[in-house]
């Protein structure tokens, strides 16, 4: 693994902070919140804070009070198992009604325990089983009295997705890192603007994975001057009904390409090149980076079945790799968010996908800013 590889895993975390609400209102109540947290931590993760543990009336059902309280965790686990286990900790300490709706409108039960996910990481997500945040956290008088004790602010779904702050996304990744999988997913979500690599308009590209010292200087130059065309043609005349435009790539790794790529001569030429195209061009208000390690890109690859990348070995997807790193490290004028997608799905998995989704809808200043799930 490069070294700058391996700051980027050493800076990256896959624990994620929960905010949980504890309720009982059945036999020893202080007991079963004492059980519970035990569980929590022992099953769940590290309790990091608890609010304290007050009594109040039962919320939307004729029954004896509760003891309520809020406690915040770090957690390995996904929303779902996360889900699951709460649930199993309930069980265990005696819950045996589950919550049903008539209507839409929830019918409540005395409880030995309630487990309640009020926030995961800020995600926003929801299906069957779940709906992050908990949507009904602005009608529960004890779980605010709580989240502010503990200096918690969740703000409602329709508050975290907001409008794309950004005229000009770019989505970027080493080869078979998703980027263009997820840039037209999110173009559909945002009403963008599509821009699409065209890989197969080079004629050079499959002869230069089989002999690279021969064709990487047409490869390069052909993709530079494609690039720029379709750039150019596309920023000019924006369509007026589309509110962003989201590429999956940007015309600077045209230069990073071709520093692996290019003799020292051909680079040296090359770089003039770009220097007087790319100034014509405006430069992304937003990069949004897919880091994946080699193993998984070399897996993604295959998977698509190209016949032209079956030589792509992993000794130049790490270079290149490197390279995009080393670039954002000394281009700081723009946002770059770094994100570590190895262990995500968002093709597969919604939430995933959401949690990408709502990094874009935030303003970053200038400068790399490492993410993980």
């Amino acid at each position: 693994m490069l070294a700058s590889q391996a700051s980027f895993f050493y800076l990256c975390r896959r624990m994620k902070e929960a905010v949980i609400a504890l309720g009982s209102n059945m036999g020893d109540r202080a007991e079963n919140l004492s059980q519970a947290r035990l569980l929590i931590g022992g099953q769940v993760g590290e309790i990091l804070r608890a609010s304290s543990v007050i009594e109040t009336e039962a919320w939307g059902f004729d029954a004896p009070p509760f003891l309520n309280q809020v406690v915040v965790v770090r957690t390995p686990l996904e929303p779902l198992p996360l889900l699951d286990t709460l649930q199993r900790i309930e069980r265990d300490l005696g819950r045996t009604e589950k919550t049903t709706y008539t209507d839409g409108v929830p019918n409540y039960h005395d409880r030995t325990i309630d487990l309640d996910i009020l926030d995961y990481d800020g995600l926003v997500y929801q299906d069957d089983r779940l709906t992050l945040p908990h949507p009904r956290i602005a009608e529960r008088d004890f779980v605010l009295r709580s989240l502010d004790e503990l200096g918690i602010r969740i703000p409602a779904a329709d508050q975290r997705m907001g409008d794309i702050p950004y005229n000009y996304i770019v989505v970027e990744g080493c080869i078979g890192a998703g980027k263009t999988t997820f840039s037209k997913m999110l173009a559909a979500d945002c009403n963008a603007e599509l821009v699409l690599e065209r890989f197969a308009d080079n004629p050079f590209l499959p002869k230069f994975y089989k002999d690279p010292v021969h064709y990487a200087f047409p490869v390069e130059m052909t993709f530079l001057m494609d690039r720029y065309q379709q750039l150019k043609n596309l920023l000019s005349a924006r369509d007026l009904f589309k509110d962003c435009v989201i590429g999956d790539y940007f015309i600077d790794k045209c230069i990073i390409f071709s520093k692996n790529n290019l003799l020292d001569d051909e680079y040296n030429l090359y770089a003039k090149v770009f220097e007087t195209i790319s100034s014509f061009l405006p430069k992304p208000d937003l990069i949004l980076y897919l880091y994946n390690d080699t193993e998984h890109l070399l897996q993604n690859i295959a998977k698509r079945g190209r016949e032209y990348e079956k030589d792509i070995t992993a000794e130049y997807l790490a270079g290149i790799q490197d390279s995009y790193l080393t670039y954002f490290r000394q281009h700081a004028n723009m946002p770059v968010l770094l994100v570590d997608a190895t262990r995500i799905d968002f093709v597969q998995n919604p939430s995933d996908y959401q949690r990408l989704r709502q990094l874009v809808g935030h303003k970053y200043p200038a400068g790399i800013h490492r993410i993980t799930f």
